[in-house]
């Protein structure tokens, strides 16, 4: 409803409804570090780093073990929070007027053993990086 309400006063010239998050701007524009929308998907992209450091089938605690004829294998992967950038970007679309651009690190660490006591924390190195970026939209008030 309040979509078809917006668009019909779209549609008058000189008519137009304030709503916070409508940010009138160029198509494709970035939008500034300290707008409502960009500390939003700020919070949202932070955690979902912390839910995929979660949800790793290895982590640095529970590493993913697998043996072999020399001993035992542990992998596990991390995304760095620290590496995170987040960039939120306004389209000429009615349906998500914004997207929201998440870019992070992710790590993968790899260490061996001769039985699953002796690998430790110290015993990992790292294997492979990869930059990873995830790209969401903006639909009714929430990042998808």
């Amino acid at each position: 409803m309040r979509r078809l309400l917006l668009c019909l006063l779209m549609a008058v010239p000189g008519m137009m409804l304030e709503y916070p998050h409508i940010v009138k701007a160029e198509p494709a524009a970035t939008l500034n570090s300290d707008h409502y929308l960009h500390s939003h998907f700020n919070k949202f992209a932070k955690s979902r780093v912390d839910m995929l450091n979660r949800n790793y089938a290895g982590t640095k605690e529970s590493p993913r073990l697998k043996h072999t004829e020399n001993g035992v294998v542990g992998k596990y992967s991390k995304a760095k929070k620290d590496s995170l950038t987040v960039q939120v970007r306004r389209t000429q679309s009615e349906l998500s007027p914004f997207i929201g651009v998440m870019k992070y690190t992710e790590v993968r660490y790899k260490g061996s053993g001769d039985c699953s006591n002796s690998i430790t924390s110290e015993s990992f190195e790292r294997v492979r990086t990869r930059s990873v970026t995830e790209i969401f939209r903006f639909v009714q008030d929430d990042w998808q």
